[in-house]
């Protein structure tokens, strides 16, 4: 779901460039087809967990996925940062990077925006008082509000203007071990500064420094061609581990917010950043296995991220329209139907993805 498209062409060589292995242009339409997949399945537990019994088996076993599946925001983040940093390191022209930007993202999260809380608005989820109140359309649009999903666009929107001041930062060599350390002491920071008022986020998970370690480790591999590559060769096991443990850290006070019990903010945020972190090179690493070894699903996944944000941006309206015609009471009709409602939300955005591919229409809703 990335913004930008991907840039197939062969990197200029550099002093930290390694010829990056052909898997990975699929790799990461894989990457985005898994992830997006894996956002329509946290929107649709999200959902069922609002209707199933409270207490049953299916309710903890929906509020579990929900909750393991809170790496796909930072997923995307990390491979918009590894994408456009690998491009714009090789060629960079600012008037043309802005503008490009400007088509591709400012519009469509503008039009989107104002397409979902008209949406509100026709649904009754929003008081029709609200259409004339000028700060709640800054909020709508100062904070991704329009809808619950619109706030990516919001963080990517930031990542975009700041880009250019950081590459500068990326055209040497550093060891990884001395990022990851940077970037978790700069988020600390920045969870800090927030606590005590010097930020003072309205909504820190719309902000893009809210999502340091992704942005970083994006932007590190997408700077360091091959090196991931390497790093899941030799630690993958690490990879995956630290994967389990942050979840074994995280879900228990993810669940607990979830309940709306008290839980340690700090803890919450340290767990949530570690986890997410550790989840998406999982998820990249088993991208590259799947698109090394091929198959059947190889082709499928890489046509679903191509349209990734399409799928984005429609299948919340879909989920909530068929919401409203609600679930019956037995628990594998439930499940059934909970599982249909997730099938359309996924095969209707791909079908008019498809539909709107090179027409005029497309190019004005998701900007390509």
């Amino acid at each position: 779901m990335t913004v930008t498209a991907t840039d197939r062409s062969t990197p200029a060589p550099t002093p930290a460039a390694v010829p990056a292995p052909a898997a990975r242009v699929v790799a990461i339409d894989v990457f985005r087809g898994l992830a997006i997949l894996a956002v329509v399945v946290h929107h649709l537990a999200g959902m069922g967990v609002r209707y199933a019994p409270e207490g049953s088996a299916v309710a903890t076993a929906l509020a579990i996925l929900n909750r393991s599946l809170l790496f796909v925001v930072p997923a995307f983040v990390f491979m918009t940062a590894l994408v456009l940093t690998r491009s714009a390191l090789r060629h960079f022209d600012a008037g043309r990077y802005y503008r490009a930007r400007a088509k591709t993202a400012l519009l469509p999260y503008l039009l989107w925006t104002v397409l979902y809380v008209l949406f509100r608005f026709a649904t009754g989820q929003e008081d029709a008082a609200e259409w004339s109140d000028p700060a709640r359309w800054v909020t709508w649009v100062q904070y991704g509000k329009g809808y619950y999903h619109l706030y990516f666009l919001l963080v990517v929107l930031q990542f975009y203007v700041v880009l250019p001041l950081l590459l500068p930062l990326w055209r040497r060599r550093w060891p990884l071990w001395g990022v990851v350390a940077a970037a978790a002491a700069l988020q600390l920071a920045v969870y800090g500064l927030n606590r005590v008022g010097v930020l003072d986020f309205a909504f820190p998970a719309t902000m893009a420094v809210w999502y340091i370690p992704a942005l970083t480790l994006g932007m590190y591999f997408g700077a360091n061609d091959g090196m991931f590559e390497t790093l899941w060769a030799r630690g993958r096991g690490w990879i995956v581990g630290a994967a389990v443990l942050g979840l074994a850290w995280f879900l228990p006070l993810s669940l607990a917010a979830l309940q709306e019990e008290p839980v340690n903010t700090l803890a919450f945020s340290a767990a949530n950043w570690v986890y997410t972190a550790a989840a998406v090179l999982a998820l990249f690493g088993a991208s590259l296995a799947l698109a090394g070894v091929g198959g059947r699903a190889v082709p499928a996944l890489t046509a679903l991220g191509a349209i990734s944000l399409q799928v984005y941006l429609l299948h919340p309206a879909l989920l909530y329209l068929m919401e409203q015609w609600g679930f019956p009471g037995h628990p594998a009709l439930f499940t059934l139907t909970l599982l249909a409602y997730g099938v359309a939300a996924l095969v209707i955005p791909v079908l008019i993805a498809r539909a709107l591919a090179g027409t005029a229409v497309s190019r004005w809703l998701f900007g390509r």
